[in-house]
């Protein structure tokens, strides 16, 4: 019986320290390494540069990448290999995926659009909030405290 290829997410971080201009290297090299493997991408995405959770090998920030991808489970110990010994992926991580059909993507962007209107709502909402409490802290002020901090701003000395 033959293996079928699995489907599969690879995420890496690209050292922050790595200038920009070395990232399509990079990137290519990863590429080679996955089509050296039988490897087939499917969908890549770019995440742009962000904070690590926890500095790694004395670095704070790293340039994120998201890839899919089709490869046999066979070859999986030795792209993670070739990734360990590259240099210029600081962090890798492979898991298995469940494809999405079309119906499925569709569902998946109509509840993060939902979730961010909801995430929009409630902000927009505290400010309301955040704005009534200011206005009523104000208002509370006593005509008596006015009249004492008043006293104490005459009584000091003008130089």
């Amino acid at each position: 019986m033959q293996e079928q290829k699995e489907h599969y997410e690879l995420v890496f971080i690209i050292p922050g320290s790595l200038p920009e201009d070395q990232h399509p290297q990079t990137i290519a090299d990863i590429k080679a390494i996955l089509e050296k493997h039988d490897g087939q991408i499917t969908s890549s995405a770019d995440l742009g540069r962000k904070k690590l959770a926890y500095p790694i090998k004395g670095l704070k920030h790293g340039f994120y990448q998201v890839w899919e991808l089709d490869i046999m489970p066979f070859s999986l110990n030795k792209v993670e290999q070739e990734f360990r010994l590259n240099k210029n992926i600081l962090r890798h991580l492979i898991i298995r995926k469940k494809v999405q059909t079309e119906a499925e993507k569709v569902k998946e962007q109509k509840r993060q659009a939902g979730k961010a209107k909801a995430e929009l709502k409630a902000q927009s909402k505290a400010k309301a909030e955040t704005g009534k409490k200011v206005e009523n802290a104000k208002g509370k002020v006593s005509l008596e405290d006015l009249d004492k901090k008043l006293d104490e701003l005459l009584d000091e000395k003008i130089i």
